[in-house]
């Protein structure tokens, strides 16, 4: 018994040896400022693209005609966003791995994978 619990407590331990840190607001701010983004909104089960304007617009599109705008900022480490319909969103950004990013809240919970980035407003919102 005790064995299993050190082996369990092991695999804890290297598990969170393994995981990756939040960006910085600095890297946040280089990975998206001026920038459009492909990704998955985990918490709605939808893809989306987005542009983040350097000036802090933002614009998503969810498919469908389903167009949206908002804004976004960094606050505290953390990536903000905002739009007219809901409260003020705010999460950290975690390297998932081949050049994937994730919207995690504190809990841990994901809400966004941004699957993939390009340099400028790609998709011309």
């Amino acid at each position: 018994m005790k064995k299993t619990i050190a082996l369990l407590g092991l695999l804890v331990f290297s598990g969170m040896a393994n995981a990756a840190a939040p960006l910085n607001g600095d890297q946040i701010k280089e990975l998206l400022a001026g920038n459009s983004a492909a990704g998955f909104a985990d918490a709605l089960g939808k893809d989306y693209t987005a542009y983040y304007a350097l000036d802090g617009k933002l614009v998503q599109d969810m498919g469908k005609g389903k167009r949206r705008q908002g804004t976004w900022k960094i606050n505290d480490n953390n990536f903000c966003t905002q739009f007219s319909t809901e409260p003020a969103r705010c999460t950290k950004v975690v390297p998932s791995g081949n050049g994937e990013y994730v919207r995690m809240k504190d809990d841990g919970m994901v809400t966004n994978t941004w699957k993939k980035f390009y340099k400028g407003n790609v998709y011309q919102y």
